[in-house]
């Protein structure tokens, strides 16, 4: 069973979704409307979906879009649910905000938000990409995030970080997951206890890479001029960048990249990545 809401949007949308459990599909479209379709998941069904409380509300020239879960039980702050994961499938126009905190709530974007914030306990997250800041929080679970505009903050326990492109300034934390970062064209700050740390290409910006017992590897994009600064206590270091001076180019106008890379038992190698890419490319 399905319980279907549809709302003009004009101007500019913001979605606010709290669901304990379950899974959130956001796509976008290019048009001023917002449609929220609720699926059961769990054996209550019909009764799952009546608890959700779907509503639209005009302020300061845009509509916010709720979409939250009551509880069946509360006992001050004790809420008490069983059985009731549902799927929310969620269709607005490109450039709106989410503000989304759930329990073992999974989340897939599939197109370009504003502002993003999500806080969740075991959900998987993916995102294709944002126009503003993007905040994430969870305990297990995986996250992917296509590209990066805006300073962004992203935190995960012993879930796994990839991250595609990098154009605004990101701070990563992770405990147990490995972090991968596959282009870094911005100051990129991030720690982890045991998960490896993989940095495909940087081409500008600043690294600041530290990991307790996790090995680090860390493409440098040719041309990309790089001030090294890397150290391990019982690690082993290695580097593919010679240490005679490279032919002056046009690059050379560009400014240095700092690199700085530490670890206490990891390894740190940093390679070269091939050819830098165009700017437009990203």
């Amino acid at each position: 069973m399905t319980d279907v809401h549809a709302f003009d949007t004009p101007g500019s949308v913001a979605l606010h979704v709290r669901l304990p459990s379950g899974r959130v599909v956001v796509t976008t479209a290019d048009e001023p409307r917002t449609r929220v379709e609720l699926v059961s998941l769990g054996r209550r069904g019909p009764d799952a979906l009546a608890e959700i409380d779907v509503r639209a509300e005009e302020r300061d020239g845009g509509h916010v879009v709720t979409i939250e879960q009551t509880p069946r039980f509360r006992w001050g702050p004790i809420q008490i649910s069983w059985d009731d994961a549902v799927e929310a499938r969620i269709t607005c126009p490109p450039g709106t905000d989410l503000e989304l905190t759930g329990g073992s709530t999974d989340v897939r974007v599939e197109g370009e938000l504003g502002d993003v914030s999500v806080k969740t306990a075991s959900g998987d997250i993916e995102l294709d990409r944002a126009r503003g800041p993007i905040e994430v929080k969870t305990a297990s679970g995986d996250v992917m995030v296509g590209a990066v505009s805006s300073e962004s903050a992203i935190s995960t326990v012993s879930g796994r970080l990839d991250v595609g492109s990098l154009e605004g300034a990101l701070t990563a934390r992770s405990v147990s997951g490995d972090v991968r970062v596959r282009l870094v064209r911005a100051r990129l700050t991030l720690a982890t206890t045991s998960g490896d740390i993989a940095l495909d290409r940087v081409e500008v910006g600043e690294v600041r890479a530290q990991s307790i017992s996790g090995d680090a590897r860390i493409g440098v994009a040719e041309g990309t001029r790089v001030w090294i600064d890397a150290t391990s206590v019982s690690g082993d270091l290695a580097s593919e960048l010679g240490l005679e001076p490279e032919p002056a180019t046009s690059e050379d106008a560009d400014p240095v990249v700092p690199l700085y890379a530490k670890t206490v038992s990891g390894d740190v190698s940093i390679v070269r990545a091939g050819v830098r890419a165009p700017a437009e490319s990203a």
